[in-house]
């Protein structure tokens, strides 16, 4: 449900990608890339699968195994690496076999991170949908945004979300810092923390922000999509947003197909 967003619903309406609610996906796809925000939600066009996007899936699912005792520690790494290579449509990625190398110690690493907490729960066989309702009373509007749970510790009121990378970084950015407002405000009785994971170091990381800080600047960039969508439809978008020079627009073909 969109109330007194125009834009947005104008896009919902075209029936192009943008569902009727928000997500921390969307906002940050918004704020930092616009031509994938355009892409996705206004064209329909989806970033080709990559290898560092399989390598996150990859580690989350089979640590997840491990956790739950479906499997043990070592054999789950064998049996990533086996699930991770049968994605050919990476194979053509340059980063394939760097993604790979790192799987093993990703996996081990986020093992001694979580184990103390126990077995995390996943309804249906699946990650937790999280539903909420976000409001500006600057701008007058409200919408429902979801989010989907990594690892959920009812017993503990814990919620970890994991962040694989080859690089750790200094502190949380904003987009995870949305993310993170946006889970702790649906599920408010619940701490919620980032767990951070490299082939060598683990670092578990909270904002220094509070929720409503976050959830404020966030409003701030919702009011700026709606009249973006408000002002420009998807083909009116393209037309006028170039592409920009950054490694997620390496692919030629998406480029293409945004440029035809």
């Amino acid at each position: 449900m969109l109330k007194n967003l125009n834009g947005c619903q104008k896009w919902v309406d075209l029936g192009c990608g943008f569902e009727p609610h928000l997500s921390a996906s969307k906002v940050n796809a918004f704020k930092n890339d616009l031509v994938g925000f355009i892409c996705k939600y206004g064209l329909k066009l989806r970033e080709p699968y990559n290898a560092a996007m399989n390598r996150g899936k990859i580690v989350e699912k089979w640590l997840a195994k491990v956790l739950l005792e479906e499997i043990e520690l070592e054999a789950a790494i064998i049996e990533s690496i086996a699930d991770y290579n049968t994605a050919d449509r990476h194979y053509q990625d340059t980063n394939h076999n760097k993604q790979a190398e790192v799987i093993p110690d990703m996996i081990r690493n986020g093992y001694e991170a979580l184990k103390e907490y126990g077995k995390p729960t996943f309804p249906d066989g699946k990650q937790e949908m999280i539903e909420c309702v976000i409001k500006s009373n600057k701008y007058g509007w409200e919408a429902d945004a979801v989010g989907y749970l990594d690892f959920v510790y009812p017993e503990q009121g814990l919620v970890i979300d994991l962040k694989t990378t080859l690089r750790m970084p200094p502190s949380m950015n904003w987009n995870h810092s949305y993310q993170w407002a946006m889970y702790r405000h649906a599920k408010s009785n619940y701490d919620v923390k980032f767990c951070y994971i490299t082939n060598k170091r683990i670092e578990v990381m909270q904002p220094t922000k509070s929720v409503s800080e976050i959830l404020e600047e966030g409003n701030e960039v919702i009011n700026k999509m709606n009249n973006f969508c408000f002002n420009l439809t998807p083909s009116q978008a393209k037309q006028c947003i170039p592409v920009g020079d950054n490694f997620y627009w390496s692919n030629n073909s998406l480029k293409e197909a945004y440029d035809a």
